[in-house]
Protein backbone atom coordinates (compact mmCIF):
# COMPACT_ATOMS: atom_id res chain seq x y z
CA UNK A 1 0.00 0.00 0.00
CA UNK A 2 1.33 3.44 -0.97
CA UNK A 3 2.51 5.79 1.77
CA UNK A 4 1.92 9.55 1.55
CA UNK A 5 5.28 11.16 2.42
CA UNK A 6 4.69 14.76 1.25
CA UNK A 7 1.48 16.77 1.16
CA UNK A 8 1.78 20.54 0.91
CA UNK A 9 0.31 23.51 -0.95
CA UNK A 10 2.49 26.23 -2.46
CA UNK A 11 1.30 29.60 -3.73
CA UNK A 12 2.75 32.51 -5.71
CA UNK A 13 1.24 35.90 -6.56
CA UNK A 14 -1.87 37.72 -5.37
CA UNK A 15 -5.17 38.34 -7.10
CA UNK A 16 -4.92 41.99 -5.99
CA UNK A 17 -1.51 42.54 -7.60
CA UNK A 18 -1.12 43.87 -11.18
CA UNK A 19 2.33 42.30 -11.59
CA UNK A 20 3.19 39.02 -13.31
CA UNK A 21 5.68 36.43 -12.13
CA UNK A 22 7.37 33.13 -12.92
CA UNK A 23 9.82 30.78 -11.29
CA UNK A 24 10.74 27.26 -10.26
CA UNK A 25 10.13 25.64 -6.88
CA UNK A 26 12.78 23.11 -5.86
CA UNK A 27 11.14 20.80 -3.34
CA UNK A 28 13.38 18.51 -1.33
CA UNK A 29 11.95 15.24 -0.11
CA UNK A 30 13.38 12.30 1.78
CA UNK A 31 12.21 8.81 0.92
CA UNK A 32 11.88 6.91 4.25
CA UNK A 33 14.20 4.00 4.95
CA UNK A 34 12.87 0.80 3.38
CA UNK A 35 10.70 2.78 0.96
CA UNK A 36 11.03 3.77 -2.72
CA UNK A 37 9.55 6.63 -4.71
CA UNK A 38 6.59 5.51 -6.80
CA UNK A 39 4.47 8.49 -7.87
CA UNK A 40 3.29 12.04 -7.26
CA UNK A 41 0.16 14.04 -7.94
CA UNK A 42 0.07 17.76 -8.73
CA UNK A 43 -3.35 19.41 -8.52
CA UNK A 44 -4.84 22.90 -8.41
CA UNK A 45 -5.65 24.15 -4.93
CA UNK A 46 -8.83 26.01 -4.01
CA UNK A 47 -6.97 29.34 -3.83
CA UNK A 48 -5.74 29.19 -7.44
CA UNK A 49 -7.09 32.29 -9.24
CA UNK A 50 -6.88 33.77 -12.72
CA UNK A 51 -4.28 33.15 -15.42
CA UNK A 52 -1.67 30.98 -13.74
CA UNK A 53 0.09 27.71 -14.55
CA UNK A 54 2.19 25.03 -12.86
CA UNK A 55 4.05 22.10 -14.35
CA UNK A 56 6.42 19.37 -13.19
CA UNK A 57 9.82 19.73 -14.88
CA UNK A 58 11.92 17.32 -12.82
CA UNK A 59 11.00 14.24 -10.77
CA UNK A 60 12.95 11.44 -9.08
CA UNK A 61 13.42 8.25 -11.03
CA UNK A 62 10.88 5.53 -10.37
CA UNK A 63 11.97 3.47 -7.32
CA UNK A 64 14.46 6.15 -6.20
CA UNK A 65 15.48 6.12 -2.52
CA UNK A 66 17.03 8.56 -0.05
CA UNK A 67 17.15 12.34 -0.58
CA UNK A 68 15.47 13.55 -3.78
CA UNK A 69 14.27 16.73 -5.47
CA UNK A 70 11.15 17.69 -7.39
CA UNK A 71 11.04 20.86 -9.48
CA UNK A 72 7.78 22.68 -10.29
CA UNK A 73 7.72 25.55 -12.79
CA UNK A 74 5.03 28.16 -12.08
CA UNK A 75 3.70 31.36 -13.64
CA UNK A 76 1.02 33.90 -12.85
CA UNK A 77 -0.39 36.88 -14.71
CA UNK A 78 -1.78 40.21 -13.45
CA UNK A 79 -4.37 39.83 -10.68
CA UNK A 80 -3.72 36.09 -10.56
CA UNK A 81 -2.47 33.59 -8.03
CA UNK A 82 -0.79 30.27 -8.75
CA UNK A 83 -1.56 27.74 -6.06
CA UNK A 84 -0.94 23.99 -6.30
CA UNK A 85 -0.94 20.97 -4.04
CA UNK A 86 1.83 18.40 -4.34
CA UNK A 87 1.51 14.89 -2.93
CA UNK A 88 4.34 12.39 -3.07
CA UNK A 89 3.94 8.66 -2.45
CA UNK A 90 6.32 5.83 -1.73
CA UNK A 91 6.00 2.06 -1.40
CA UNK A 92 7.96 -0.60 0.39
CA UNK A 93 11.10 -1.58 -1.50
CA UNK A 94 9.77 -5.11 -2.05
CA UNK A 95 6.19 -4.02 -2.84
CA UNK A 96 4.54 -5.03 -6.11
CA UNK A 97 3.38 -1.87 -7.87
CA UNK A 98 -0.30 -1.28 -8.59
CA UNK A 99 -0.97 0.58 -11.84
CA UNK A 100 -3.11 3.68 -11.20
CA UNK A 101 -6.08 4.63 -13.38
CA UNK A 102 -6.84 8.21 -14.49
CA UNK A 103 -10.43 8.91 -15.57
CA UNK A 104 -10.72 11.22 -18.59
CA UNK A 105 -12.75 14.32 -17.70
CA UNK A 106 -12.21 14.03 -13.95
CA UNK A 107 -10.68 16.95 -12.07
CA UNK A 108 -6.98 17.43 -12.98
CA UNK A 109 -6.96 14.32 -15.18
CA UNK A 110 -4.64 16.10 -17.62
CA UNK A 111 -2.01 17.00 -15.00
CA UNK A 112 -2.15 13.49 -13.55
CA UNK A 113 -1.68 11.84 -16.95
CA UNK A 114 1.18 14.11 -18.04
CA UNK A 115 2.80 13.68 -14.62
CA UNK A 116 2.76 9.89 -14.86
CA UNK A 117 4.25 10.01 -18.37
CA UNK A 118 7.06 12.29 -17.20
CA UNK A 119 7.65 10.00 -14.21
CA UNK A 120 7.75 7.00 -16.56
CA UNK A 121 5.18 5.32 -14.37
CA UNK A 122 2.83 2.81 -16.02
CA UNK A 123 -0.82 3.85 -15.75
CA UNK A 124 -4.21 3.52 -17.43
CA UNK A 125 -6.18 6.42 -18.91
CA UNK A 126 -9.86 5.44 -19.05
CA UNK A 127 -12.54 6.97 -21.30
CA UNK A 128 -16.15 6.00 -20.63
CA UNK A 129 -19.63 6.36 -22.12
CA UNK A 130 -20.33 8.52 -25.20
CA UNK A 131 -16.69 9.65 -25.41
CA UNK A 132 -15.57 6.02 -25.70
CA UNK A 133 -18.08 5.52 -28.50
CA UNK A 134 -16.79 8.62 -30.33
CA UNK A 135 -13.22 7.37 -29.99
CA UNK A 136 -14.05 3.96 -31.40
CA UNK A 137 -16.03 5.47 -34.26
CA UNK A 138 -13.04 7.66 -35.15
CA UNK A 139 -10.41 4.93 -34.92
CA UNK A 140 -12.41 2.10 -36.50
CA UNK A 141 -12.28 3.36 -40.14
CA UNK A 142 -8.46 3.37 -40.16
CA UNK A 143 -8.13 0.03 -38.35
CA UNK A 144 -9.80 -2.48 -40.65
CA UNK A 145 -9.08 -5.34 -38.25
CA UNK A 146 -11.54 -3.95 -35.71
CA UNK A 147 -15.03 -5.38 -35.37
CA UNK A 148 -18.06 -3.25 -36.15
CA UNK A 149 -19.07 -1.24 -33.10
CA UNK A 150 -22.60 -2.64 -33.40
CA UNK A 151 -21.34 -6.06 -32.30
CA UNK A 152 -20.55 -6.95 -28.70
CA UNK A 153 -16.82 -6.42 -28.24
CA UNK A 154 -14.45 -7.27 -25.44
CA UNK A 155 -10.83 -6.17 -25.22
CA UNK A 156 -10.15 -5.28 -28.86
CA UNK A 157 -6.50 -4.20 -28.66
CA UNK A 158 -5.23 -1.25 -30.70
CA UNK A 159 -1.57 -0.24 -30.82
CA UNK A 160 -1.45 3.55 -30.80
CA UNK A 161 0.35 5.31 -33.66
CA UNK A 162 0.94 8.96 -34.54
CA UNK A 163 -1.73 8.69 -37.26
CA UNK A 164 -4.32 7.45 -34.75
CA UNK A 165 -3.40 10.19 -32.25
CA UNK A 166 -3.85 12.89 -34.90
CA UNK A 167 -7.22 11.37 -35.78
CA UNK A 168 -8.28 11.57 -32.12
CA UNK A 169 -7.16 15.22 -31.91
CA UNK A 170 -9.61 16.04 -34.70
CA UNK A 171 -12.60 14.56 -32.83
CA UNK A 172 -14.82 17.20 -31.25
CA UNK A 173 -14.26 17.42 -27.49
CA UNK A 174 -11.33 14.99 -27.51
CA UNK A 175 -8.52 17.20 -28.80
CA UNK A 176 -6.73 17.39 -25.43
CA UNK A 177 -6.98 13.63 -25.02
CA UNK A 178 -5.44 13.15 -28.46
CA UNK A 179 -2.64 15.56 -27.54
CA UNK A 180 -1.85 13.49 -24.42
CA UNK A 181 -1.76 10.31 -26.51
CA UNK A 182 0.54 11.96 -29.05
CA UNK A 183 2.81 13.24 -26.28
CA UNK A 184 3.05 9.72 -24.84
CA UNK A 185 3.94 8.23 -28.22
CA UNK A 186 6.59 10.92 -28.79
CA UNK A 187 8.05 10.15 -25.34
CA UNK A 188 8.57 6.57 -26.44
CA UNK A 189 5.72 5.07 -24.41
CA UNK A 190 4.28 1.75 -25.49
CA UNK A 191 0.63 2.78 -25.69
CA UNK A 192 -2.17 0.32 -26.33
CA UNK A 193 -5.91 0.89 -26.24
CA UNK A 194 -8.50 -1.72 -25.36
CA UNK A 195 -12.14 -1.19 -26.26
CA UNK A 196 -14.72 -2.96 -24.10
CA UNK A 197 -18.45 -3.08 -24.77
CA UNK A 198 -20.53 -4.92 -22.18
CA UNK A 199 -22.77 -6.45 -24.83
CA UNK A 200 -25.95 -5.00 -23.36
CA UNK A 201 -27.39 -3.04 -26.29
CA UNK A 202 -30.06 -1.54 -24.04
CA UNK A 203 -27.38 0.36 -22.12
CA UNK A 204 -26.22 2.12 -25.29
CA UNK A 205 -22.99 4.11 -25.19
CA UNK A 206 -23.05 4.22 -21.37
CA UNK A 207 -21.88 0.60 -21.35
CA UNK A 208 -18.70 1.33 -23.28
CA UNK A 209 -15.21 2.13 -22.14
CA UNK A 210 -11.81 2.53 -23.72
CA UNK A 211 -8.63 2.07 -21.69
CA UNK A 212 -5.27 3.44 -22.82
CA UNK A 213 -2.39 1.62 -21.13
CA UNK A 214 0.93 3.47 -21.01
CA UNK A 215 4.10 1.43 -20.45
CA UNK A 216 7.87 1.74 -20.89
CA UNK A 217 7.87 5.53 -21.28
CA UNK A 218 11.31 6.94 -22.00
CA UNK A 219 12.77 3.56 -22.98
Amino acid sequence: MSKLIYNKTRSHGKNTNALSGAGVDTIKIKIPSGQKFTRLTLTMSSSHVGVATFNVISVPSLNATGNQEIKIMWTYGPFSKCSYKLKVYSDAVNAVGVKPTVLFGAQDWFNLAIGYIKQRKPFTLRVQGPDAEKLFSAINPIRTSLISRNIAINEVIVAMTVAICITVIAVSGLGVLGAVLLYAVNQGCTTKASYDFNGNLASGSAGQKMDFDFMNCGN
